[in-house]
């Protein structure tokens, strides 16, 4: 290989190659910077109906990965890149809180009947185009003393006896919130278990800072609490139908809080209830929330334990006698209303959407009384003990077309196709 020795200045001896060795020697070291690179794994995305999907939801499970998954070096990072390669919003989440990743979270735009490739690298480069503003977010302010400020917090536990609107606070707004850019919602931490709606009047993410100092029942620069629910159902509470009768999701022996995922594309959390007492029966019940940037809607996964045969009930609350719309879109049973309804005397609809192999029945509950009142419900068949629904809000002041209620219902018709046939998603490993 060698051909022999010249000495330069300086006394260095230099060792001079043939031009085939040092081709040779050129492909050995692209070979080397080859096998220490990461190649990337390729998964296409197609959208198989005759629509749009803007900020399509993209979830890879790790296992979906194979061995790739687990050959990052220590300090590196998982990007998305598409076919520009722009690196793109994701998230890696741990739902199982072992400490490992579970799923790939990312959103991707796709025109009807587009398919497209994006490509997953492992990356230590930390750059500016990985610092992507949040679109969904989760959030507990809570102060264990009543005083001082209000802390994020990832876990709590609720007293168990802690009362509604007791004064002064001891969580922010009342309990956790979750939010998309778009709109937001929020569950009273207390025997009540009541979900309400903030609706924005601007795009962003906004719970860190409502209820500090403002009266979030007025209009305030970002949006402010638009639905009143009282006794009902709200936006999506939950309750069980058992002999005829309704019983709310209401004291439990346990209430804990715990936020699974924050952005920058889905916030998810979990909420779960030990000894729901029905009926002389007793029940743990989870939920698993989920929320992602760009959407009007939250997704609720229930699993209740106790009877795989019961039926839970959720609603909407239906206080000015609207008559509700029930529609099938798509594999979609839909329950809605549309009028004249928000706090700021505005028109806004509301809707719950479940698989129409879960839908047990439609009801309503009483316009007055002691219990769950001026309610629209859907009742849930169990599947071996697990519920999925979604809850849609849509308000004119975020979106003028939610003025019209046949504006509304082709938004939610649109949805459900959507939620009907995800985006087909292939992995070459």
């Amino acid at each position: 290989m060698v051909t022999g020795l010249e000495t330069g200045p300086g006394g260095r001896i230099y060792t001079i190659l043939t031009p085939l060795t040092q081709i040779k020697l050129l492909i050995l070291i692209g070979i080397m910077n080859a096998c220490s690179s990461d190649p990337g794994v390729k998964v296409v995305l197609e959208n198989t109906l005759d629509v749009d999907r803007p900020d399509a939801p993209i979830v890879l499970k790790r296992a979906d990965l194979g061995v790739w998954s687990d050959q990052a070096k220590p300090g590196q990072f998982l990007v998305v890149k598409d076919q520009s390669g722009k690196v793109l919003p994701s998230q890696q989440d741990d739902l199982n809180g072992d400490g490992e990743w579970d799923e790939l979270a990312f959103q991707y735009s796709l025109q009807q009947k587009e398919k497209v490739e994006v490509v997953l690298h492992w990356t230590d480069e930390r750059n500016d185009q990985t610092a992507f503003a949040s679109r969904a977010h989760a959030y507990l302010g809570y102060r264990p003393t009543r005083e001082g400020d209000f802390g994020s917090v990832d876990h709590n536990e609720r007293p168990e006896d802690h009362e509604p609107q007791s004064w002064p606070y001891l969580y922010q707004f009342e309990g956790p919130g979750w939010e998309s850019d778009l709109v937001a919602y929020r569950i009273y931490f207390d025997k009540r278990n009541g979900k309400d709606i903030f609706g924005k009047t601007r795009k962003g993410t906004f719970l860190d800072s409502i209820g500090l100092g403002e009266n979030y029942h007025e209009l305030q620069p970002w949006g402010m609490d638009v639905l009143k629910v009282g006794n009902s159902l709200g936006a999506g509470s939950l309750a069980m139908l058992k002999k005829d009768s309704l019983y709310r999701l209401g004291q439990t022996s346990s209430s804990t809080f715990q936020k699974i995922a924050d952005g920058p594309v889905r916030a998810i959390i979990k909420l779960s209830f030990g000894d729901w007492q029905v009926d002389n029966n007793n029940y743990d019940v989870e939920e698993v929330i989920t929320i992602w940037g760009g959407k009007r809607w939250y997704q609720d996964e229930v699993a209740l334990k106790g009877s795989s045969s019961d039926t839970l009930v959720t609603g909407i609350v239906n206080m000015f006698d609207i008559t509700p719309a029930r529609r099938t879109f798509s594999s979609m049973e839909v329950l809605a209303n549309h009028g004249r309804q928000s706090e700021n005397k505005d028109m806004m609809g509301m809707a719950l959407l479940v698989p129409k192999d879960q839908l047990a029945g439609f009801g309503s509950a009483p316009k007055e009384g002691d219990g769950i009142t001026l309610t629209d419900y859907m009742a849930l068949k169990s599947d071996g003990g697990r519920f999925r629904f979604w809850f849609y809000t849509g308000w004119e002041l975020e979106d003028k077309k939610f003025a019209s209620e046949e504006q509304f219902l082709k938004a939610l018709e649109a949805e459900s196709l959507k939620l009907s046939e995800p985006v087909k998603i292939t992995v070459n490993k």
